[in-house]
């Protein structure tokens, strides 16, 4: 038999001013009186996004928001017969707030299964929009442009193709001393949840690097940030750290990881500026 639910999709977002959010969960209900939630549990992938939000602030909006889901959907069971009341309680709790956990605009599908549609509405939204590298890297380069301009440092940089007409390659932050490339810097993400995803993408920017290295078109210093896989993860961290060093095989290229603080990526980034410039 098939049911309706109303669900929406929980978004985190730690500073209004910017309107930028990441989303960490689904809530539903269907027209039976099922309702269900699930909340994203792994912090990094949010610190990633937001890396000088304090950790602790995100867990504990979280461990409330997961409080009171879990309060309502005691109530939703007790009162599983009144669909009209369960309706105006899930209204309730979708309507726009102003704090850090918000939720969208509510959407409409069919199911059989409400676990089913769970787990299907949290892969397309949370875990899909968290897995894809364009994602990863538009949050990096966002991040790496506010670290740049709050040290006053991003007004030297543009984003400018290097190589050859024949096979130009884009970096976001290039430094120029005249017309010369003196440093290229390039968010690049390895934080993929499968080894053979890391090096894939990994082998794609090596492929990139010889073909400017070979024609001399690389910075004189060309700078890799990468987003690293989870801790704890051997297979994956192997995979990490084979492409970081492959990359810093060739002349003038460095890897930093972006799990660096704020203060040694900065270094890192001075590191590669020529005297003549700082």
């Amino acid at each position: 038999m098939k049911y309706i639910c109303n669900y929406s999709i929980l978004r985190f977002l730690p500073y209004p001013e910017t309107g930028e959010f990441v989303n960490i969960g689904i809530v539903l209900i269907a027209n039976n009186g099922d309702f269900r939630f699930k909340i994203e549990q792994k912090r990094q992938r949010v610190t990633n996004f937001f890396p000088s939000l304090d950790s602790k602030i995100f867990q504990r909006a979280r461990r409330e928001m997961n409080a009171e889901l879990a309060r309502l959907s005691g109530f939703f069971t007790q009162n599983r017969g009144d669909l009209g009341a369960l309706l105006n309680t899930f209204k309730h709790l979708i309507h726009p707030r102003e704090t850090m956990m918000r939720f969208s605009d509510p959407g409409t599908m069919a199911t059989d299964d409400a676990d089913v549609a769970l787990k299907a509405l949290f892969d397309h939204y949370v875990n899909h929009s968290f897995a894809t590298k364009e994602y990863q890297e538009t949050a990096l380069e966002k991040q790496l442009g506010k670290l740049l301009a709050d040290s006053h440092l991003r007004q030297r940089y543009s984003e400018r193709k290097l190589g050859t007409s024949d096979y130009p390659v884009k970096f976001p932050f290039v430094l120029c001393e005249g017309q010369m490339p003196v440093q290229a810097i390039k968010p690049i993400h390895l934080g993929h949840d499968e080894p053979s995803k890391i090096l894939e993408h990994g082998d794609a920017w090596i492929s990139k690097v010889r073909r400017l290295s070979g024609a001399h078109q690389l910075a004189e210093d060309t700078l890799f940030v990468a987003g690293p896989p989870e801790s704890g993860k051997p297979k994956l961290l192997k995979a990490y750290r084979e492409i970081s060093e492959e990359l810093q095989s060739f002349e003038g290229v460095r890897v930093i990881s972006y799990a660096e603080d704020r203060g040694e990526l900065l270094k890192q980034i001075k590191q590669g500026i020529p005297t003549t410039l700082q």
